[in-house]
């Protein structure tokens, strides 16, 4: 069982890895510390392609920050591939190959949104070619017999971590605390099971973002912008499908292969639908931005720091994500996966609930439900089909009155349908 660690754990894999992550750290805070120069140097042509400065910032930070980040770790995993070539096989080079050019559009949508602000529905159609090149040749890869079930899996995961991610991006350090207990999780996992690919670009996610966190605290010079949250999840998804087709090269049972492999990507889906429908829930767009999140009411309304809420958040998501994987040989992975969503779902209504209730909420009952759910029949007319019009406002008392003459006197009828037309 232990073969792949013990080779990891030689002098000459264990040295390759050590660069590898020194690289990675490296290589990112190099970036960064462009970034900073940038800004303050007088040179027109780089400051227009890399000078972004954050709009929400309180702390003048610049953007762009996902930039050096994701070079750094998509460099780093790509030399890992050469170094370590006892640890990579050669289907873990091909994923890694069509992951390489779908995360390319990542940065890029995220670069030019960062610059321009994107149309949503730009965003959208970049989010879903980058998905769909990447899920595409790889469900063949991971499980060729179901390859069009995989597809789906991974089409669903693959948007849910691209934008629950960039989601979870909102405060200093908030990313890198999440991203790396992700990490920690992937890292147990391959640990767990023996799969050094997963172990090796694992320590090198967390390199990146190590290298990150000197310029992310509080208070913060750089922030990741658009590419950063989004290349993170992106990052993960990598990690999931390493892991997955390598336990499915073992004995173990399909269904324990995928809830195992999709344990560290549950927050992003859990962030993307609870938002979803607490926006429902306040009779909005699920699509429209607020500031309600979990990490927004830690430090808006319970008055704690940006890197304190970061930290309060990180360490509740540690605690269940490293629970639900101590259950899985103890216990049903159905039930451990079901154990990880479900408490995360009650600690987002725990602590935001009272918070997110407003003015104009659903009621929670069946026919308030059914009624907001109903189709609402709206007509449009056109303006130039009449000459003029006035609006006059009447009592419901009145308005009632009025349905009661015209049961009473029917001859009437013509009458007052003239008058509520008018």
């Amino acid at each position: 069982m232990f073969g792949t660690i013990e080779n990891i754990l030689n002098n000459q894999l264990s040295n390759s890895l050590f660069y590898t992550c020194l690289y990675t750290f490296i290589c990112g805070s190099l970036g960064f510390l462009f970034l900073i120069f940038i800004n303050k140097a007088d040179y027109k042509l780089l400051r227009k392609l890399f000078s972004v400065p954050a709009r929400k910032s309180t702390t003048d930070a610049i953007q762009l920050g996902g930039l050096p980040l994701s070079f750094a770790m998509i460099s780093g995993t790509a030399l890992s591939l050469f170094l370590l070539t006892d640890t990579f096989t050669a289907l873990d080079k091909s994923i890694f190959t069509y992951w390489f050019f779908a995360s390319l559009i990542v940065v890029a949508y995220g670069h030019l949104d960062d610059k321009y602000e994107l149309r949503p529905i730009v965003k959208l159609c970049m989010q879903v070619s980058s998905v769909f090149l990447f899920s595409l040749p790889v469900s063949q890869i991971i499980y060729p017999t179901w390859s069009a079930v995989s597809f789906l899996v991974l089409g669903f995961w693959g948007m849910g971590s691209l934008n629950g991610g960039n989601l979870l991006d909102g405060l200093d350090t908030l990313t890198i605390k999440l991203g790396s207990v992700s990490m920690l999780a992937f890292l147990a996992l391959g640990f767990l099971f023996d799969v050094g690919a997963v172990m090796s670009t694992s320590l090198i996610g967390l390199s990146g973002l190590l290298s990150f966190y000197i310029f992310n605290k509080e208070p913060a010079k750089i922030h990741l912008g658009e590419i950063g949250g989004s290349f993170i999840g992106f990052f993960s998804l990598l990690n999931s499908c390493l892991l997955f087709m390598r336990l499915q090269n073992t004995d173990m049972h399909l269904s324990k292969s995928i809830t195992i492999s999709l344990l560290p990507l549950c927050l992003p889906l859990v962030e993307l639908g609870v938002s979803f429908m607490r926006r429902i829930y306040n009779r909005k767009s699920p699509f429209k931005g607020d500031k309600y999140h979990l990490h927004h009411i830690l430090s808006n309304y319970y008055k704690y720091t940006p890197s304190s809420a970061s930290s309060i958040f990180a360490l509740g998501y540690a605690s269940i994500i490293f629970a639900g994987i101590s259950l899985i040989n103890v216990s049903n992975h159905f039930e451990s996966f079901l154990f990880v969503n479900m408490t995360m779902v009650t600690s987002y209504i725990f602590v935001g609930r009272k918070h997110w209730k407003g003015q104009n909420t659903i009621s929670l009952n069946p026919t308030s439900l059914f009624q907001y759910l109903r189709k609402k029949d709206v007509a449009v007319i056109n303006s130039l089909e009449f000459d003029e019009f006035k609006i006059e406002i009447i009592s419901e008392s009145e308005m009632y009155e009025d349905e009661f003459k015209d049961l009473e006197y029917p001859e009437h009828q013509d009458d007052q349908t003239h008058k509520k037309a008018a």
